[in-house]
């Protein structure tokens, strides 16, 4: 329904006005309109919902010629995706001015179910490059959805809806050296009775980079990744089964900051099995429930200290040093939920949950003693307290209740509050409140005042034996309180959306300074919670249909910290989207603003292309140019003052088949 881009690409304007239909807000229809349930829980418009909501449908993403989420989120506004190397090679996620390496600050789920993993609480290092193709659409809350949806939730939602009733397998192949084949596969059995299935296999030889280390050791070096995503969706009636299994597979470049050609590998793995019940009790009291379980594994082998580079003056090692961690991790859910229609304009929306969690395995790896470097005969697995981390387990138990009320044709009220209790640091109570006045159909003025926490995660409760960091067991949640005002507005040709929010951070964990403790033997920074920090910012979009078949989006956002703010604050984007008889040509560019964190990195443009012809009523060819300008350019890492190189220019070719 929307989409994004920046002003770089104003030049190609005088080219595009050629004139067909594209999929933007303007074609929607009242009913597709109302279908958001990211902000509530229950279906409702983007101008009745409570929160700043994003909605991208699967024609966008195609017309784009974006795979995977990552690279999707940098046409959201408000929110930044850049490639870092603090955990191994991955994406950090940055959602209104909030820069992590491993993006905890964002929650995720696919079909309402969570996929950030339980060890760093984000999606960077598990859901590397989170795969879109069998996805119907996309919704997102940009600000606090913990009153809702509990930890994680605390500047930002990502619901990702995957399709169904389709069939088509597609290929793809680019340069450099990447292939890749997706199946989509939709049987109906009887009415309320279908199987969808998806399969997708990629292989890709990476770009080559010439790269300095951390030791000074200069070389090239390439970015190798391959990964498999298998989707099997399952209605029965009033039940819904699903099934999902991931892996990534990583080699070389410079996952834990050290060139190891040959040496470094990176792997990921999560699978997931969920069932869910929709039922009616009375009239006008309905229900869901719903059970599900989830499984991670990361592994990392990486060179941490060459042979021959001198540690200490006159000492250096005759042997490679190679370690990595290796941990494996489950939850299991369960949770109901209940909607009481008191009246037509009334509704009450209450559910409780229970959520165990908890580390299987973990262990480092190493060829030589952490402490003496000494080398041992072969590669030793250092367990229990010599790990680190450990085999820990986390219960939580929840309870929201929401009310929405229409008190008038002009103003809709809504207001929540959820409490989540976990066992190894406390609880947490999140309250919502919003107002939304709409004057006019397609034009409404949002007021929203919520709060957001996220939990400690195991890396920040538990680590030791690192040289990295130290946990902190007396950590407490983060906490955001948020106030927000937002105007949106849809003429005959145009859409138009401003939001302002204001952020006040409490007890933000950041790495203090280090501790003595014997679990902590190289005396590394320990985490702490920090108060007085503040964010505010603006967002905005802007969609203006040029002529029938031409339009254009643009975002533009601005941030500004009382602290020293990690990220650009100024970002935007734009897209150019054109349809002629069989023909869909996009253009789309990202904007990145300086960042103090790079050093010596300017601001930034990166421009993509696609093209698609639809031959047939069942084939399509698509031919896409990624950083068609081959811009080079870096992003930020506390391995590395000049930032992480980033892949330039990429060229595909796909064909997509309908049967």
């Amino acid at each position: 329904m929307l989409k994004s881009l920046p002003f770089s690409i104003l030049f190609f304007c005088p080219f595009l006005v050629w004139c067909g239909e594209s999929d933007d807000i303007f074609s929607l229809s009242l009913e597709e309109l109302v279908t958001i349930e990211i902000a509530t829980k229950n279906k409702q418009s983007i101008y009745s919902s409570p929160s700043s909501v994003y909605v991208i449908t699967r024609q966008t993403i195609k017309q784009m010629g974006i795979s995977n989420l990552q690279t999707l989120l940098n046409f959201v506004p408000g929110f930044q995706s850049t490639r870092d190397i603090e955990q191994g090679t991955a994406n950090r996620i940055s959602a209104r001015g909030r820069s992590t390496a491993l993006s905890e600050s964002v929650l995720v789920q696919i079909d309402g179910n969570k996929v950030n993993d339980l060890y760093t609480g984000g999606i960077s290092i598990i859901n590397r490059l989170l795969d879109l193709g069998n996805v119907d659409h996309i919704e997102i809350i940009r600000g606090p959805g913990s009153a809702l949806y509990g930890s994680n939730a605390f500047l930002g939602v990502v619901n990702i809806i995957t399709t169904s009733m389709r069939n088509e397998v597609s290929i793809s192949i680019s340069h450099p050296a990447k292939i890749s084949a997706n199946l989509t596969y939709s049987h109906p059995f009887l009415d309320n009775q279908t199987t969808d299935v998806y399969l997708s296999l990629f292989k890709d030889k990476g770009h080559n980079y010439p790269l300095t280390d951390i030791y000074g050791i200069t070389d090239n070096v390439r970015d190798p990744i391959k990964g498999m995503d298998v989707y099997l969706k399952q209605t029965l009636d009033a039940w819904l089964f699903t099934g999902r299994y991931m892996n990534r597979q990583l080699n070389d470049f410079i996952p834990l900051g050290s060139i190891g050609n040959d040496i470094n590998q990176e792997q990921t793995q999560q699978w997931s099995v969920a069932a869910e019940y929709h039922g009616t009790l009375f009239k006008n009291l309905t229900y869901d429930a719903q059970l599900s379980h989830s499984q991670n594994k990361w592994e990392t082998i990486a060179l941490l200290i060459p042979k021959g580079v001198e540690i200490n003056p006159g000492f250096s090692l005759t042997s490679n040093f190679i370690g990595g961690p290796f941990l494996s991790s489950q939850n299991t859910k369960f949770a109901t939920n209940f909607r009481y229609q008191i009246t037509n304009s009334h509704l009450l929306s209450t559910g409780i949950s229970y959520e165990q969690a908890k580390i299987n395995d973990v262990y480092t790896a190493t060829t030589h003693d952490l402490f003496t470097l000494e080398p041992y005969e072969q590669s030793v697995r250092l367990t229990g307290e010599q790990s680190f981390n450990d085999k820990k387990s986390r219960n939580i138990a929840s309870l929201y209740i929401q009310d929405q009320l229409s008190i008038n044709e002009l103003w809709e009220l809504t207001a929540g509050l959820r409490y989540d209790n976990y066992n190894d640091f406390g609880s947490a109570t999140s309250p919502r409140l919003a107002a939304v006045w709409k004057a006019k159909e397609k034009s409404s003025v949002k007021l929203m005042y919520g709060t957001a926490f996220r939990a400690p995660n195991f890396l920040e409760l538990y680590d030791r034996n690192n040289y990295v960091d130290f946990g902190n067991i007396n950590l407490n949640a983060e906490e955001v309180e948020t106030v927000e005002v937002a105007w949106l507005k849809t003429a005959d040709n145009w859409h138009f959306e401003i939001t302002a929010f204001r952020n006040k951070f409490k007890q933000l964990i950041l790495l203090g300074a280090p501790v003595e403790h014997p679990d902590n033997p190289f005396f590394s920074p320990s985490f702490t919670n920090i108060d007085g920090q503040q964010s505010k910012g603006f967002e905005t979009e802007l969609q203006v249909k040029l002529t029938q078949q031409l339009s254009m989006k643009i975002l533009w956002n601005w941030f500004s910290d009382s602290s020293d703010i990690d990220v650009a604050r100024n970002t935007g984007a734009v897209i150019f989207d054109y349809h002629y008889d069989n023909w869909h040509i996009n253009f789309n560019s990202f904007y990145r603003g300086q960042n103090k964190a790079v050093k010596n990195q300017q601001s930034y443009i990166v421009t993509s292309a696609n093209a698609s012809l639809q031959v047939s009523s069942q084939l399509k060819l698509s031919m896409s140019l990624e950083n068609m300008f081959n811009q080079q350019y870096r992003t930020q890492s506390i391995m590395y003052d000049q930032g992480i190189a980033n892949r330039g220019r990429t060229a595909s070719i796909s064909f997509e088949y309908q049967f």
